[in-house]
């Protein structure tokens, strides 16, 4: 069995791992969705810049987040669940490639006039949609419709306070 596919399933089982993976892809879209406020709606950024402004974010942070979850295996242990600390990585690193990837596509596919708000609202969505999808499993579609949305909410609301922080 391939790691892709050993990881996938072990996602799918292990609730740890799955958490890991959503914690990432929430965080990472939090992120982006403050960093992406840097960009001014009435004078947008040249061409590829919002790219590679969302290419640097997302690496920036998948080697921040991988330094600190190396040191912290070597400095307090493993743990008692037996999680591979390199599996947990690529789980990491894969929730953080599909927000980026998912905010890149947005990006490329629409229209230089809209690119902007159009990968804003995806990295927005994005947080509904994974806290919706994770709460289906034990929700009604009501209840996860309103946890997802309230998780919209609060994320959008740490990176606005984040921006604000940062200016």
């Amino acid at each position: 069995m391939t790691t892709f596919k050993r990881l996938t399933l072990e996602v799918r089982n292990n609730k740890d791992m799955r958490r890991e993976a959503y914690s990432m892809s929430i965080y990472v879209a939090i992120v982006l969705l403050s960093a992406l406020s840097v960009f001014d709606d009435d004078h947008p950024p040249d061409q590829g810049e919002v790219f590679l402004f969302e290419l640097g974010t997302t690496v920036g942070l998948v080697l921040a987040h991988g330094f600190a979850s190396w040191i912290s295996t070597r400095v307090i242990g493993e743990g008692e669940e037996g999680v591979d600390p390199w599996d947990l990585l690529r789980v990491q690193i894969g929730g953080a490639l599909f927000v980026a990837t998912l905010a890149m596509l947005a990006l490329v596919l629409t229209p230089t006039s809209i690119e902007l708000a159009a990968t804003r609202l995806t990295v927005a969505a994005t947080i509904a949609a994974l806290v919706y999808l994770e709460s289906r499993t034990s929700n009604t579609a009501l209840r996860a419709t309103m946890y997802g949305l309230l998780a919209l909410v609060a994320g959008a609301t740490v990176a606005a306070v984040k921006t604000v922080l940062a200016h």
